[in-house]
């Protein structure tokens, strides 16, 4: 009988479906293929929470992974919109209060 690790580890397996994408990324134009190497890199670093799941398919986890990391670039991007905002609307006061 054998002693060891009968499941693949989470990274292992989520590097052997990154492996099978390959060709995938290839044919994708330069900027699909930065988007996408963005996703990957979501999943990379969400790596301690895909593991939790005792999911034979990686792809589940995968997919949340690439889903937060998008979220969190919108956050940010409402962020800085609202930040702008905020500023443009304190130049118009000061331009009011000029008069």
């Amino acid at each position: 009988m054998s002693m060891g690790r009968t499941v693949p580890t989470w990274r292992g397996r989520v590097e052997q479906e990154i492996e099978v994408l390959v060709p995938y990324r290839r044919a994708l134009s330069e900027g699909d293929r930065c988007r996408f190497d963005a996703m990957l890199h979501d999943v990379r670093m969400r790596r301690a929470a895909g593991g939790m799941l005792p999911a034979h398919e990686a792809w589940k986890p995968m997919l949340l992974s690439m889903l937060l990391g998008a979220h969190e670039r919108l956050q940010l991007l409402e962020q800085h919109i609202a930040s702008l905002e905020e500023q443009i609307l304190a130049l118009g006061e000061a331009d009011d209060g000029s008069d």
